[in-house]
């Protein structure tokens, strides 16, 4: 008997704290550049010849700018990128018949580029959807990813990471405004990357755009290194009504398994594009 109350009082205990958790949807504006390392290129001449090459066009930009939206209800949160967390285009050069398709290689971090002006046409959309999940309670990151056939969501995997120690934080006493909430500056250091950060405590949670970038307390609504910002352009507080939860049937996977399975898929749509381009002439 006492072995169950105790589980129970737990129970309560867990299920009170995601009651007091807050709700609502934070937008932010993201400006990352791109390591171009990460693309391959597939090119078709106007002889029909088909080509790879890893060296990206000289006129390709090495900044993107897109949208970010992290929702959050119940003491779990979901960031969705602009674009379903991929980076796919497809440019026209030269003649009408010589094209360049291009994309990053693997799946990219929480933040990292995955839409934005590098396309002058219309973009090909992969198979795959990367998605992150933030259980706010239990301080950890869930990677999602999902794979699409006809709109239609046919399979779904997730790898877990704990939240990284945080960075020891300077504050300089200066504070603004950043979407109707009053911040404070501070400045951290994670890795070689050095950062600039507004947090505001009037919103009763501890988030982060950055894993490992956090503030003694409340949400980063602003930060900015050499390699990337965000920018808090909407705050919302206000029950949800997609909730964010795990895809029905997503299974667990270790991280090295989750970049493999999405290196699998976009290898097989890659090369489906390449015999589409084959066969186009």
């Amino acid at each position: 008997m006492k072995t169950f109350v105790m589980l129970a009082a737990g129970l309560m205990a867990g299920a009170a704290v995601q009651a007091q958790q807050p709700s609502g949807v934070i937008q932010y504006e993201v400006n990352s550049k791109i390591e171009l390392g990460q693309f391959r290129m597939v090119m078709r001449g106007a002889d029909g010849s088909v080509t790879t090459s890893n060296t990206p066009p000289p006129d390709m930009p090495d900044l993107v700018t897109f949208n970010q939206t992290f929702t959050f209800a119940g003491g779990m949160g979901r960031i969705e990128t602009e674009g379903g967390g991929n980076m796919m285009r497809r440019m026209t050069l030269g003649t009408p018949a010589a094209g360049l398709t291009f994309s990053a290689a693997g799946a990219p971090p929480a933040g990292a580029p995955s839409a934005g002006t590098v396309s002058r046409s219309s973009s090909l959309r992969p198979p795959v959807i990367n998605t992150m999940y933030i259980d706010l309670v239990n301080k950890r990151y869930l990677s999602v990813l999902t794979r699409e056939k006809d709109s239609i969501i046919d399979g779904a995997w997730y790898s877990e990471e704990a939240y990284k120690p945080a960075a020891e934080l300077k504050t300089s006493g200066k504070t603004k405004t950043i979407a109707g909430y009053r911040c404070q500056r501070a400045t951290a250091n994670l890795g070689e990357e050095s950062f600039v950060i507004w947090y505001t405590t009037e919103i009763p949670m501890l988030f982060s755009p950055v894993n490992g970038v956090w503030p003694p307390q409340g949400v980063v609504l602003a930060l900015e290194s050499s390699k990337r910002s965000y920018m808090a352009k909407k705050v919302e507080l206000r029950s949800v009504a997609d909730a964010p939860a795990l895809p029905a049937g997503a299974e667990k996977v270790t991280a090295a398994e989750l970049k493999e399975k999405q290196r699998s898929i976009m290898e097989a749509f890659h090369n489906e594009q390449l015999k589409k381009l084959q066969e186009a002439e």
